[in-house]
């Protein structure tokens, strides 16, 4: 078994935007994503120290009320390869089940 819990760490927004270009949203709405997913940075607190911030170009904030629905486009895709596995999705998880013996 696969788990893909992790996915929103390592959502591409390149990939993600298109995808999201194919889905014929109206200009405006690709206009905000794409201002949403421009220009994020990061930084670590230790103690008293914080890192420098860092651009980010992966990823979807937790808890934001767009990132299910852009995991959602990025795993819309995803197909078992071998009819004899199994992918389950829901929500923000999706498994791969693949039988020990075919």
């Amino acid at each position: 078994m696969i788990d893909f819990s992790r996915a929103f760490d390592v959502i591409n927004h390149v990939i993600l935007l298109d995808k999201l270009s194919k889905l014929n949203l109206p200009d405006y709405i690709v206009n905000w994503i794409v201002s949403f997913l421009t220009d994020c940075t990061q930084a670590v607190k230790v103690g008293d120290k914080i890192s420098c911030q860092q651009f980010i170009n992966r990823g979807i904030v937790q808890g934001s009320g767009v990132g299910p629905t852009f995991y959602l486009v990025m795993e819309s895709d995803l197909k078992p390869l071998s009819s004899a596995n199994l992918l389950c999705k829901f929500a923000d998880d999706t498994n791969l089940l693949v039988p020990a013996n075919l």
